[in-house]
């Protein structure tokens, strides 16, 4: 695949499983679509797989489907933010539950994703990583908030999002379900070093 014409894109679908306890909303067998469009670090990939998705949930005559997206940043400037982000709840960590005491050891970033509602309460007033990111992240970010713009795909700046696995760079994004308890329904990002960290070449990739 490394010799086809760049970007690769790619679509599978099919039954997967869940290895942990589903969280609510969730089973332990589903069937998921995947998209990726691999060999290419420009915006305008982020904005068309959003694109592509938010068609899909149209097409569907799925309604109250809101966009949240943000930026995690890379490894140039994310260890920036681990620190200040690490300082900051080490200073509440008497008000975080037992899970979030125990993740503040291991990645703080997930901390931010805590639903319960005194860690939510705390993760409201956390420096936000948007706000530190290397100019690089930034005029990336700016570029794919600019493009849905253009596309006149509505979205909500979370600057709060993360996602559940740790390789994510640059824009990560969910959609979810509006409603008293919000379902996600699709999500993903940016992954510029996975392949590198699998043992491959460097290869961008969202």
């Amino acid at each position: 695949m490394k010799n086809w014409p760049q970007p690769v894109k790619l679509f599978s679908v099919g039954p997967l499983f869940r290895h942990e306890k589903p969280q609510a909303g969730r089973f332990r067998q589903f069937h998921q679509f995947n998209f990726e469009v691999i060999g290419d670090t420009a915006p305008i990939n982020d904005v068309s797989l959003i694109q592509l998705v938010s068609l899909i949930f149209k097409k569907l005559g799925i309604r109250g489907v809101v966009l949240q997206i943000s930026s995690i940043g890379c490894p140039e400037c994310r260890p920036d933010y681990k620190k200040l982000l690490t300082s900051y709840y080490r200073k509440q960590a008497r008000k975080l539950c037992r899970f979030c005491r125990e993740r503040l050891k291991t990645n703080p970033f997930r901390l931010l994703d805590c639903k319960e509602e005194k860690c939510r309460q705390l993760a409201n007033n956390a420096p936000q990583a948007i706000d530190y990111l290397c100019d690089e992240c930034h005029n990336h970010f700016k570029e794919v908030l600019e493009f849905l713009d253009e596309l006149e795909i509505p979205y909500i700046l979370n600057p709060y999002l993360v996602r559940g696995l740790d390789y994510y760079t640059k824009t990560v994004f969910e959609f979810k379900l509006e409603g008293p308890n919000p379902i996600e329904l699709a999500g993903g990002g940016r992954y510029d070093g996975l392949v590198e960290l699998l043992g491959g070449r460097p290869t961008p990739a969202v």
